[in-house]
């Protein structure tokens, strides 16, 4: 029996609905993740030869998967890097490469175009870019920022991520205060504990 992820609509429901997601280096936190309440565990690196196996881990905690194609070694960021994990049965795939979006959309995935953000100049360029992915979510980069660039941002018509720096109660707040839906986050006490 093939896997088939959720489509996009249910991806962003679960994250709707506890918006913490653990973002990991494979093997490290692992277990952490898989025990906690997060609903998506982002695999940010690790080995792509490696991964077939964390994903059956996660999926058997219950739990959807998002691989970071650019930063996971071994994997290559065209199509034949995004059909690979919908083979390995991943769920969503977060990259900074726009033209990947297409690619992923089209492997039944919900596609997650990073930006990171680290000039001024880049937040004008942000709404081309993901006007032409046209990606199922964005994920701003650096997160903790995000309130305080959020009016400097044009809106986007995707639910919007907060990662990176995401570490404190408060940036949580902070960052679903600003309109993001959810934050990933390497921060394990932000996860939850099974059951909380």
């Amino acid at each position: 029996m093939t896997y088939r992820p959720p489509d996009p609509a249910a991806f962003i429901a679960r994250v709707a609905a506890d918006p913490r997601c653990a973002a990991i280096t494979a093997g490290a936190s692992v277990d952490a993740a898989l025990t906690s309440r997060t609903p998506v565990v982002v695999i940010l690196r690790g080995n792509g030869l490696s991964l077939v196996p964390l994903v059956r881990r996660v999926h058997a905690a219950g739990k959807l998967v998002a691989v970071h194609i650019d930063l996971v070694s071994g994997l290559r960021q065209d199509r034949s890097g995004v059909a690979w994990l919908a083979g390995a049965g991943v769920d969503a795939v977060m990259s900074s490469h726009g033209q990947l979006m297409a690619s992923i959309r089209a492997e039944g995935m919900t596609a997650i175009h990073r930006l990171l953000l680290v000039r001024r100049s880049q937040l004008d360029s942000a709404a081309q870019a993901i006007s032409r992915a046209a990606p199922s979510m964005v994920e701003v980069l650096p997160g903790v920022l995000l309130p305080s660039i959020v009016d400097r941002l044009p809106p986007f018509k995707v639910p919007v991520l907060a990662g990176g720096f995401i570490r404190t109660e408060g940036d949580v707040r902070a960052a679903m205060d600003a309109g993001a839906l959810g934050v990933t986050t390497s921060a394990i006490e932000l996860w939850g504990a099974g059951g909380d």
